[in-house]
């Protein structure tokens, strides 16, 4: 009796083992691969933020036809960044707490997960808002800076019955162009194209937002007042 009870379990155990090689017998499972971005002309980069000249610029400044989405929410159109400027200005005092709309670009192929540029949006009100949070208290009218290493300011103002801003109390629009890019040919090159670049969103947002005079914003980049 003794030895049934013993060779009862040994014979478990050793079906057991028959089960498990059976098991890891099989062909083994395929490794995981990884997803790539979707890749997205120069047209669906943020559309509608970056036609004609913006769009050529920006394929000369990160040298390519072909551009990564890496996040849906860094890739608004001239419609969703426009919405946003109107609900900042609309919030009031709360103008300075209402998020920023940006626009993240990655060339095609890529070396690093940084996008090697960027263009972001932030809404102003001289009085609806905290005048201190102001870009300046006499900044009106459109100004450009190019002060620092591949970067763009544009600012204007933007009168619009949409918007509900006015001459007094204009919703001023700040855009920040700003190209990470090690390999790019830089500011000697390529300051007329970031200028482009900056003009191009600034356009399509005040067409949007049916700013007056287009926020006194020119027809062509080459129009801009010189950078301070």
């Amino acid at each position: 009796m003794n030895r049934i009870r013993v060779g009862l379990p040994l014979a478990g155990l050793a079906m057991l083992g028959t089960a498990g090689a059976g098991c890891s017998s099989g062909s083994p499972e395929p490794a995981t691969q990884a997803i790539e971005p979707p890749r997205l002309s120069v047209g669906q980069v943020c559309a509608g933020l970056f036609p004609a000249e913006g769009g050529k610029a920006l394929e000369r400044v990160l040298e390519s036809t072909a551009f990564l989405l890496r996040d849906e929410k860094k890739n608004p159109d001239a419609r969703a960044v426009a919405q946003a400027m109107e609900d900042a200005y609309r919030s009031g005092k709360n103008i300075s707490d209402m998020p920023q709309s940006s626009c993240e670009i990655s060339g095609q192929p890529a070396a690093t997960r940084l996008a090697p540029a960027r263009v972001r949006f932030t809404a102003y009100s001289l009085y609806a808002g905290d005048p201190a949070g102001f870009p300046g208290v006499s900044d009106r009218g459109v100004r450009v800076s190019t002060r620092e290493r591949k970067v763009v300011y544009l600012d204007y103002d933007c009168v619009s019955p949409r918007v509900g801003s006015t001459p007094e109390v204009p919703l001023r629009i700040r855009l920040f162009f700003q190209e990470r890019w090690a390999a790019s040919k830089g500011d000697p090159v390529l300051r007329p194209d970031y200028l482009a670049i900056a003009h191009s969103a600034a356009l399509a947002v005040a067409k949007e937002l049916r700013c007056v005079d287009d926020g006194g914003l020119p027809a062509r980049a080459e129009e801009l007042p010189a950078g301070d």
